[in-house]
C-alpha cells in the first residue's frame, strides 16, 4: 500500500494541502531530469503534491516547469521578485507559458521584496483568475540587501493581505513560532516552512541513536521536521532534495505526527545547542 501523508486546512484559502511539501531551493538546479522525475514521482505516490520554486533558483525553476507542463496533479508555488511592474509581469508571463497553465496555484512576494506593490499587483492578478492563491516569504530581515523585515510580516499577517506566509523556522531557529504563527492561525492564513533542517547544517551533528529512540525518532531529520510539525498553524514543511528516497523517507516521518510537548522541547534543546550561523 503506497503511503498518503496526513493533511492540514489551510482555513482561509479554503484548501487541504500536504503537511510534506518538496521545496526545490539547490535540488532542483540540475539538467539531470530522469533523477528529478523520480523525485517528483516520490511526492505524487505519497500525496505530497506541493511544490515550491522561485525563478532566482537557478535553472530549478525551468527543471520543475519541464517536469510538470500542462500537468495539473501538483500544486505549484512559485515566486515574484522583481519590483519594476515592468519586469514582473514579464517573469509571469514566462511561468505561465514554462508550466503551460494560464494560472499559477500560489504565487508568493519573495523575501516580502517590494511587498506593498507586489500584493496590490497580486491581488489584481487574483481577481483575473490568473493566480489561486497569494502570498509571501520571509527568510530574515532585509533579505540580500533587499526583501522587508519581521515587522512587515505581522503587518501583512495583521491586516490579512495574504492567503499564505512562507516563513524559516527550525528546532535552532524557534522565535517566529512566538508571534508569527498564533497570529497567522487566528486569520486563518495557511503557513508554509522552508529550511526545516537549517539548510542541512542541523544534520552535521546528529545526536546518538539511542537519545533518538527514546523520542520515538529512527533520525535526526525525522526529529527535525517533526518538531516543525508540533506546531498545528503549520500548514506545511517544505523539504529540498534531488534523492527520492531521502523524500520518501520525509514522508514516513511527518506519518509518525507531530512531537509531543516534551520530545518537541528536547529536540528544540539539542538544536539549539548545535546553532546556526
Amino acid at each position: 500500500m503506497t503511503l498518503a501523508v496526513p493533511r492540514r486546512k489551510a482555513v482561509k484559502a479554503g484548501i487541504d494541502l500536504p503537511v510534506l511539501g518538496l521545496g526545490t531551493y539547490r535540488s532542483f538546479d540540475s539538467p539531470d531530469l530522469d533523477r528529478l522525475g523520480q523525485v517528483l514521482g516520490a511526492a505524487r505516490e505519497t500525496g505530497c503534491e506541493l511544490v515550491d520554486t522561485a525563478p532566482v533558483y537557478n535553472r530549478s525553476e525551468a527543471s520543475l516547469a519541464a517536469l510538470v507542463a500542462a500537468r495539473d496533479d501538483f500544486f505549484v508555488a512559485t515566486k515574484i521578485w522583481d519590483t519594476d511592474p515592468t519586469d514582473v509581469e514579464a517573469v509571469f508571463q514566462d511561468q505561465l507559458r514554462a508550466y503551460g497553465r494560464t494560472s499559477i496555484d500560489l504565487l508568493q512576494v519573495h523575501n516580502l521584496n517590494g511587498w506593498r506593490a507586489n500584493l496590490n499587483w497580486l491581488d489584481r492578478q487574483k481577481a483575473a483568475g490568473r493566480v489561486g492563491f497569494t502570498g509571501v516569504t520571509y527568510q530574515f530581515d532585509n533579505a540580500f540587501g533587499l526583501g522587508g523585515s519581521r515587522t512587515d510580516l505581522a503587518r501583512i499577517i495583521e491586516y490579512d493581505l495574504a492567503d499564505f506566509v512562507q516563513v524559516n523556522l527550525n528546532a535552532a531557529q524557534p522565535e517566529l513560532a512566538e508571534d508569527i504563527l498564533p497570529a497567522a492561525a487566528e486569520r486563518g492564513i495557511g503557513v508554509l516552512v522552508m529550511r526545516p533542517l537549517g539548510q542541512g547544517q542541523l544534520l552535521a551533528s546528529p545526536p546518538p541513536v539511542g537519545w533518538l529512540s527514546e523520542l520515538g525518532c529512527t533520525t535526526w531529520s525525522e526529529a527535525l521536521i517533526r518538531w516543525v510539525l508540533s506546531f498545528p498553524q503549520v500548514t506545511t514543511v517544505l523539504t529540498a532534495t534531488a534523492n527520492p528516497a531521502h523524500f520518501r523517507a520525509n514522508a514516513a516521518a511527518v506519518s509518525a505526527g507531530p512531537l509531543g510537548p516534551g520530545e518537541a522541547a528536547e529536540v528544540s534543546r539539542r538544536a539549539r545547542s548545535i546553532g546556526l550561523p
